[in-house]
Formats: structure tokens, sequence, C-alpha cells
């Protein structure tokens, strides 16, 4: 796989009943870091294989334009992961449509490859030899608050992929 396709996406139905946006109340906001009157991206990340390494969430928009390019992120968080499960805030910079993608560095090496885990926003279905979902599988609505959407992480298991419980 290169390095330049994203590894691993969440897919399949029922995996992650959270794969609506929705606007998320002034409650959970706070405790996230997301500010209720600022557009933002709360990514609830699912399915670690294990709580060690590094996760990045990737937010695109407004449009489909640039999706997955390299330069084409209007939003990112970096950070170490601490559960088998993260709420992680992205903020945007205005309303509109967006998508985002996840990627679990497990072995923090600071590369894409088959023992790393990733996804995209709304849990689109894909495939090692479909790893890209088109951007309207994976976009939602962001307003003029936080926007909560389900990523639920897979991983490269024999000829396929699948979230690390299964």
């Amino acid at each position: 796989m290169s390095k330049s396709s994203f590894p691993l996406v969440a897919g399949g139905a029922g995996l992650l009943a959270a794969s609506a946006a929705l606007v998320i109340p002034a409650p959970a906001v706070a405790a996230t870091g997301c500010n209720a009157g600022k557009p933002s991206v709360l990514v609830h990340v699912a399915g670690f294989k294990q709580a060690r390494g590094k996760v990045k969430v990737s937010v695109y928009g407004p449009g489909s334009d640039r999706w997955l390019a390299k330069d084409g992120r209007v939003g990112r968080a970096k950070m170490p992961v601490t559960a088998k499960s993260m709420d992680i805030c992205v903020p945007v910079p205005a309303p509109g449509r967006y998508a985002v993608a996840v990627h679990h560095d497990l072995n923090t090496n600071g590369e894409r490859d088959r023992h790393d885990g990733g996804g995209y926003s709304r849990n689109p279905k894909v495939s090692l030899l479909n790893p890209k979902p088109a951007f309207s599988k994976a976009a939602f609505q962001v307003g003029n608050g936080p926007a909560r959407v389900g990523v639920t992480l897979l991983y490269v298991k024999g000829l396929g992929v699948s979230p690390a419980g299964i």
C-alpha cells in the first residue's frame, strides 16, 4: 500500500450508531474543549486496537475538491492515544460540509503501514482495493457550533479490513 493512500477506513452497516453529524448539547461540548459558539467537529474515535501510539484527525472541506489531498486539510489534531475510544475536537473555519479522516499510528513510526488503523467520518464501506471513499460518503454538515461525528477504526486483517475486535 502506498504512503499516499489511507490504509484503512471504517465501513459496514451498524458499526456506529453516531455516524450522522449531530449538534452536541453545551455540557458535552464544554467537556471536550469544543466552543459552543464556533464551528468545529467533535470526532468520537472508537475501536483503537491498543491504547498506545498516536492518532491524527484531519478535517477536509468545506467541499469535495480537496478531499484527502495533502494540502486539503482545513483542520487537524494530533495526540497520543490514551484510551480505546477518544473524543477529539477540531475547529473548522466556517459552517459547511466537511469530512474527517483518522489515522492511528500504532507503532509511532510516522508512516501509514499495515500495523496502523484508520477510518472516515460516517464510516463508509471501504476495502484494501478501494481504501478511499468519495467525499459524499463521508461528508456531514457543520453549523455555527460543534457537530458530532463518529469514526470506527479498521485494521488490516489478512486480505481485508475490519474493526480491531472482530
